[in-house]
């Protein structure tokens, strides 16, 4: 008998014998896997910083400086990977600590420019909560430490401030006016932010003009301070940025960034509204949102009439770690710096809790599960008990929440979502309160504070039933169907308020409150309030090509997708409308489409010119539902010369060799393949010296997975260990010290790395399925096909840490125990792979007495193995009836050989 399986972006392959091949997991119909996702560019490395000053080119590269012992640095090659740098000082100025009593080295919200052949680097000398400050100047011929003329030279005080002065001398900020004088923005509380001019040669005081200027003050309605300013010359006017809130309450934190402008360096400085900023004025440009909490301390670069900004906040997902953050920068027609940070997440339940952009992966918990609806498709089911699904905090920082999802009745007080970190603090919604009917709850002050969206009748059970809550900080509404049920115009908070780190849906912040019992279809959150037309939207979904993937010239790509109502009924082909663009610095330009009426097709890239080159497509999918609304997305793909993309398969039928060709490895010291009564070939590893060597290109992965049978025994043991040396690795080890499965990355040793623990012990003795994805941003962990620990905050990828040193079974370590057990299945990607393609490629065949083996996991969700003789249009896919033996998780199915041959598939009933 014959065995085809088709595999990811490949023409059928024949599977004989004991080779083993990969199966295609589907949805009733093939999704083409030949394009991961491609990390965008987002910002990597070392990112910890505090009051960043603005980024600084010199001698080909990038350097930023921060509050810190001695100032952080940081530098780039190309400002998205950054590393550590030495400090500025190893010992505080004695100047600095005579000026400041317990002073302790710990300087604040440095400024660096450049004039004068010298990088001028201006630092703040203070005690938190004092007024005794001042603000100091080093100077520098060059910012590279390998640079022998590199050596940082103070110059002393610039200016001080005492108990009592009209200001406080902390947070500088240096910029040219355009007649070439030099100026010096400041302060913070008191009375608010000052300005002086300084001397351009020396870049000290200005002895002539000695004019303490006043160019902002705090809002003295709401009490928030005012620091952290930032003054820019862009056009005809000085761009005057500020800080409005507190700093340093973790993630209480509510710093906010307000803009002015004014067409002389000394003001007035008005905002859009024409307000003074000495009146409490200033536009709003930059706020919490999403996991990016209380950002603060503009700098801008300019780079041939390319504008970045450059700003910290601290990390919601990240235990509110001050974080660096370099965005682009735009201006509007009429003048004004502008920059959007507006983002969604939304909810699919596709196999597993990831939200369509994978930044706010949720995790299944307690055996909260996925079933295929007949009518809504992929759902997840809470029964009532104790299942829910557990967001990263930063998800909850919205203003607009909405859910499809079916109740199956029970008690009050159940969770369709709470988000909050306690009793005291919460936003929830409950189909049924203690009034009989659903409502929306928001507080920051318990029970006593609480302000609510009560609906005017009963909701009712076992029906689909579609929820938004929109919040503004001035009104709620609540929505049930589509219509707006509910306004409240004195709901004052929204969720970025009360400070949520408990994000669920499912389950109350309330421990004796019951648990949601029915089905979830979708969750979408906004960051923005949506209008009542956004609300009852269509919904638009691409499946191809992935979004931020990359073409070649002359590549065909095949585009395909779908839509749904607001309420997550499909719609049909017929509602559909699509279009390519080519996108580049002049503008838009349609290159193909309109194709209406279809659900998918392709379009060709030109094999050369200058629109194949210099610029990106972006396909758009149109979507219009019964009522007439019209809907929109779409997803941007971007050239690619390299070709880079691979996949490295190990099967162990032929030592360590890579299947697809890509990185072969080798057997160390006694490592050998053998046979598994059940998996067939496998690599065995004693514990004691025994090894793979992989070649140093393995190192670029971003998708590792295999099967693991774990003997027990020492911590530190490495499934995989791919790196440079012990202080810069990625790695996978079957227990750390916390008895747990942990992958840890670091480039820069153990005080940089980030770990990432499975919730409970690798099983020994047990084939069990680990993997772990990357994607620049975020790192999550499969146990046996299910998410089970996510880092929205890794911020690396293995490329970043890579070297020669690449292991399977042994530790960059040389203290640490080498692994004991076996390995089978082993794939590595340069690709970011979904949880589908996974789970496809854990499926494997063996050869026995009684025929070959077909093994797939048993964590597929409701797929079903289906069979037929033929692909294409000659395609009759039929269930196999024969009842697999689920074994360990794993489930096996020995068939009879015959004489024809048959393709499989795993896909929905």
């Amino acid at each position: 008998m014959n065995f085809f399986a088709v595999a990811p972006g490949c023409s059928p392959q024949k599977v004989e014998g004991r080779w083993k091949r990969l199966f295609l997991s589907t949805f009733l119909v093939f999704i083409s896997f030949n394009r991961g996702l491609m990390a965008q560019d987002y910002l990597r490395g070392s990112l910890g910083i505090h009051d960043p000053s603005a980024v600084i080119e010199c001698e080909g590269l990038y350097y930023v400086y921060g509050t810190g012992q001695g100032i952080l640095s940081k530098s780039s090659t190309d400002k998205t990977y950054w590393v550590t740098g030495p400090g500025v000082f190893a010992n505080p100025p004695s100047w600095t600590t005579n000026a400041v009593p317990g002073f302790t080295g710990d300087f604040w919200a440095p400024d660096i420019s450049y004039f004068n052949g010298q990088y001028h680097l201006y630092y703040a000398v203070s005690t938190f909560g004092s007024q005794v400050s001042a603000i100091g100047l080093a100077t520098n011929p060059t910012l590279d430490p390998g640079d022998p003329n590199y050596q940082w030279t103070d110059q002393g005080p610039v200016i001080e401030s005492t108990t009592g002065s009209a200001y406080n001398c902390i947070d500088p900020s240096v910029t040219f006016d355009a007649s070439s004088n030099l100026w010096m923005s400041f302060g913070s509380f008191w009375t608010g932010i000052k300005l002086v001019q300084l001397d351009a040669a020396t870049g000290l005081r200005n002895t002539t003009n000695t004019t303490v200027y006043s160019l902002a003050t705090d809002d003295a309605a709401s009490g928030d301070p005012i620091e952290g300013s930032y003054l820019y010359h862009y056009g005809n006017y000085y761009y005057l940025f500020v800080n409005w809130g507190t700093c340093c309450d973790g993630l209480q934190s509510t710093y906010n960034i307000r803009v002015g402008r004014s067409t002389g360096i000394t003001g007035p400085f008005l905002d859009r509204n024409n307000v003074n900023m000495l009146s409490s004025g200033g536009t709003l440009f930059l706020q919490t949102t999403g996991k990016f909490i209380a950002p603060g301390q503009v700098g801008i670069i300019n780079e041939n009439g390319t504008y970045y900004f450059g700003y910290h906040y601290l990390d919601a997902d990240a235990g509110g770690a001050p974080t660096f953050d370099l965005e682009p920068l735009s201006w509007t027609s009429d003048g004004w710096p502008a920059f959007t940070n507006d983002w969604s997440a939304a909810y699919h339940f596709n196999m597993d809790a990831r939200d369509d952009d994978n930044q706010y992966y949720g995790l299944l918990e307690s055996g909260a599960s996925i079933f295929n609806d007949p009518l809504l498709g992929d759902t997840v089911v809470l029964n009532g008990s104790n299942q829910y699904v557990n967001l990263p905090p930063g998800v909850a920082n919205a203003q607009t929440f909405a859910a499809v999802f079916k109740w199956n009745g029970g008690a009050a007080w159940q969770r369709v979502f709470d988000f909050g970190n306690g009793t005291n603090s919460y936003v929830f919604f409950t189909p049924l309160a203690s009034t009989g009917f659903p409502r929306f709850t928001i507080t920051s002050s318990g029970i006593g504070g609480e302000e609510h969206l009560d609906a005017t009748a009963a909701l009712p059970t076992n029906v689909w039933t579609h929820v938004a809550v929109t919040t503004d900080g001035a009104r709620g509404i609540l929505y049930l169907n589509g219509v707006a049920v509910t306004t409240n115009t004195a709901m004052t908070l929204v969720a970025s308020d009360i400070v949520p780190t408990n994000v669920w849906f499912g389950r109350s912040q309330f421990s004796a409150d019951p648990y949601f019992n029915g089905q979830i279809s979708s969750v979408r959150i906004f960051g923005r309030a949506l209008s009542a037309s956004e609300v009852v939207a269509p919904q638009p979904e691409i499946s191809a090509p992935p979004a931020n993937s990359s073409y070649q010239l002359g590549e065909t790509i095949s585009f395909a997708g779908g839509a749904t109502d607001f309420a997550d009924s499909p719609l049909s082909a017929s509602n559909l409308a699509w279009s390519v663009e080519f996108c580049d610095a002049n503008g838009t330009n349609v290159v193909a489409g309109p194709f209406s009426g279809v659900g998918s097709g392709a379009f060709t890239i030109p094999d050369s010119g200058e629109e194949a080159t210099n610029g990106f497509y972006r396909v758009i999918l149109a979507a219009t539902d019964s009522s007439g609304r019209m809907a929109t997305n779409c997803v941007d793909i971007f050239p690619d010369a390299t070709n880079a993309d691979w996949t490295s398969y190990y099967s162990f039928n032929n030592g360590a060799t890579d299947a697809n060709g890509f990185y072969n490895g080798s057997l160390v010291n006694g490592a050998a393949t053998t046979t598994d009564p059940i998996r067939g070939p496998i690599l065995n590893l004693s514990g004691s010296s025994q090894y793979v060597s992989l070649p140093a290109g393995i190192g670029a992965m971003r998708t590792f997975s295999a099967w693991v049978k774990w003997g027990g025994g020492n911590d530190w043991q490495r499934i995989f260990d791919f790196g440079q040396n012990d202080v810069s690795y990625a790695m996978l080890t079957a227990k750390a010290n916390s008895g747990k499965l942990r992958f840890e990355i670091t480039p820069n040793g153990s005080g940089e790395t980030r770990d990432l623990d499975s919730p409970n012990p690798l099983p020994t003795n047990v084939w069990t399925h680990v993997a772990v994805t990357l994607d620049g941003r975020q790192a999550v962990m499969f146990i046996n096909g299910q998410a089970v620990a996510v880092d929205s905050s890794v911020n690396l990828l293995p490329s970043d840490v890579m070297g020669s040193a690449n292991y399977l079974g042994r530790s960059q370590f040389s203290a640490d125990p080498y692994f004991k057990g076996q390995m089978d299945n082993v794939e590595i990607s340069s690709e970011t792979l979904p949880i589908e393609q996974i789970t496809a490629s854990s499926i494997g065949i063996s050869n026995g007495a009684s025929g070959l083996t077909l093994s797939w996991p048993g964590w597929t969700n409701g797929l079903g193995l289906y069979a037929s003789p033929a692909l294409g249009a000659n395609a009759n896919w039929v269930s196999l009836t024969n009842a697999p033996i689920k074994t360990n998780g794993v489930n096996f199915l020995t068939l009879t050989p015959t004489n024809g041959q048959d393709f499989f598939r795993l896909q929905f009933p």
